[in-house]
């Protein structure tokens, strides 16, 4: 199968005035052949967050309602990104991943830079890693384990500030810059890096 990086785009960033420039920049200083973005979702997700504390809802009903949201600022970015693929079906993600792969020994191409529907790959019922629904997950979490799910060799997660100084995942836990699940699930990849875009 070809070699996958996953880039989670943090919701926060769709504010970013040159979003668009600062994106395309940072891929073509740092090239890949297939390349998968999960979108966050910010402010979007946030308003839930604000409507539970004041209304407690179910754990999971506000975890997958979430996740649910995380569809339109996927297609939000893909309005202010441009010239980047959208797969909103887990058969058209399939489809690169597998042309991909009969195409191994195929001439070099363009690469491949695709948001993907997180939700067309977590569902109620359907395999998640185990992971808690509830307010533990975060965008951050789910694109690590996107990243587990299909093989990627680097996760990239793209925020708005630069992470504070650690010595392993877990720190960054401790101190809010990841959600608690996060370490767990991304110490499964091989390599995992933080991009402050803002900054780039």
């Amino acid at each position: 199968m070809k070699r996958v990086r996953v880039i989670k785009l943090g919701g926060s960033l769709l504010t970013l005035p040159n979003l668009r420039e600062k994106f395309h920049r940072w891929c073509r200083d740092h090239p890949h052949s297939l390349t998968l973005i999960i979108v966050g979702g910010g402010e979007v997700v946030e308003a839930v967050r604000v409507v539970d504390a004041a209304n407690r809802l179910p754990e999971d009903f506000a975890h997958w309602i979430c996740i649910d949201l995380m569809q339109y600022t996927a297609r939000i970015a893909h309005g202010i990104l441009g010239n980047v693929e959208i797969y909103e079906t887990r058969d058209e993600l399939q489809q690169i991943l597998t042309d991909s792969t009969q195409n191994s020994m195929a001439p070099a191409t363009a690469p491949t830079i695709a948001i993907v529907q997180i939700a067309t790959c977590f569902q109620p019922g359907f395999s998640n890693l185990g992971l808690p629904e509830n307010w533990d997950v975060t965008s951050d979490t789910l694109a690590a384990a996107f990243g587990i799910l299909y093989a990627a060799e680097e996760l990239v997660v793209m925020k708005s500030a630069d992470p504070p100084c650690y010595d392993k995942l877990e720190d960054l836990a401790e101190v809010g810059f990841v959600d608690p699940c996060f370490a767990e699930i991304a110490e499964g990849i091989g390599q995992v890096r933080f991009v402050n875009l803002r900054a780039y």
